[in-house]
């Protein structure tokens, strides 16, 4: 099992950020599926899906928005495989690439998305209260995923 250097806290991380990265890679790869996705996205708020919708229109924020649910999907399966096997190695790398992912999250929604530092998170206190508690979670997976990475 390659649990070894794991602590409780440590544990208790990784399976919350699998379980987050799995749950929202499926949500945005739902946004764009008909209907039913369009409904979704307007009563889950996916700002990922939201934020390539301010900056591409088109194919190309449907390939956008489907690359970002496809490795965040896969980046929560890794994190649960590797409770399971031993590639410690390959769990260093998939890490590596979870975190850059992570920070072009960041980077399209917190600022340069709809309601972001460059999309108008100025524009009253309740626009400025969601973008805060939008940052505020990104920046908690942003942790989770370091200290992840640094039980490696």
């Amino acid at each position: 099992m390659a649990l070894g250097k794991l602590t409780l806290s440590g544990l208790i991380l990784r399976i919350a950020l699998a379980c987050f990265l799995i749950v929202s890679g499926i949500l945005t790869l739902q946004l764009d599926s008909g209907l039913l996705g369009k409904l979704q996205a307007g009563f889950a708020g996916n700002e990922v899906a939201n934020a390539v919708h301010a900056i591409a229109k088109g194919d190309l924020a449907s390939l956008i928005i489907v690359l970002i649910g496809v490795l965040q999907l896969v980046s929560g399966i890794f994190l649960i495989a590797g409770f399971f096997v031993d590639a410690s190695r390959f769990n260093s790398i998939a890490l590596t690439i979870i975190l850059i992912m992570w920070l072009v999250v960041i980077f399209i929604v917190d600022i340069i998305g709809k309601g972001g530092l460059l999309g108008g998170a100025f524009k009253n206190m309740n626009t400025f209260l969601s973008f805060l508690k939008i940052l505020s979670a990104h920046l908690l997976v942003l942790g989770a995923i370091l200290s992840t990475k640094e039980t490696r």
